[in-house]
């Protein structure tokens, strides 16, 4: 009996660290819409973009200013290491989505 269950204890623990690994590989920008019913924030899709630009290798650039919109998608001002607004990018509230802001051109889905 004592062996039964600490083989199926050990095996809730190897699945649920299991689990944990391939949610750690989950590309950054879908991070932020797996958040089961929780809306997008102004935070949380700042630290996406950030997140994103250091992916793709923009590490000198930052996220600084979000501005949520009626649909529930985040415009993220992105800025040179002068500070000087670079680009404007959407963090779509549905996917996370990452999308040019003027072009309306997704940069990277995940």
């Amino acid at each position: 009996m004592y062996r039964f269950l600490t083989a199926a204890a050990l095996s809730v623990v190897v699945l649920a660290g299991v689990s944990n690994i391939a949610s750690a590989q989950t590309a950054p920008n879908a991070l932020v819409a797996q958040q089961a019913g929780t809306p997008l924030t102004v935070a949380a899709a700042k630290r996406q973009v950030n997140e994103w630009l250091a992916a793709t290798g923009h590490s000198a650039l930052r996220a600084t200013e979000g501005e949520r919109d009626s649909q529930g998608n985040v415009k993220v001002t992105v800025v040179n290491p002068s500070g000087v607004p670079y680009t404007h990018v959407l963090v779509h509230a549905a996917d996370g989505t990452i999308t040019d802001a003027r072009a309306g051109v997704a940069s990277n889905k995940g």
